[in-house]
């Protein structure tokens, strides 16, 4: 079986290059909602926030060939005191653009 590879340089939240049912996998670590190390208020808000990963998750769903497999490297935030529930908003994101959440994996990072 012969394998076509592209690398895409662009939007995630409109692949346009991209027709439907087109991908077998997804691999996607999106940046942390304004962590102060790296995104120190790349998001005017938390809802902005929720915004992209839903336009993202509904392209990510068209895009993707039914039965295949979308992985979200996701951690949640905390910001300013403040924590942030994204692995639970992004599973129910994904969950309502049509994914069928599998598992969850957790990365213990080395201290």
């Amino acid at each position: 079986m012969e394998t076509k590879h592209k690398v895409i340089f662009g939007n995630c939240m409109s692949m346009i290059e991209l027709a439907d049912n087109a991908v077998n996998l997804i691999v996607t670590s999106p940046p942390y909602f304004n962590a102060p190390f790296d995104y120190k208020g790349l998001f005017k808000n938390y809802g902005q926030y929720l915004n992209v990963l839903k336009k993202m998750a509904k392209e990510a769903y068209r895009v993707l060939q039914g039965g295949r497999i979308f992985v979200l490297n996701i951690d949640d935030m905390l910001v300013d005191g403040q924590k942030y529930p994204i692995i639970a908003d992004s599973i129910k994101i994904f969950q309502n653009v049509g994914f069928r959440y599998r598992d969850e994996i957790v990365w213990k990072k080395p201290d």
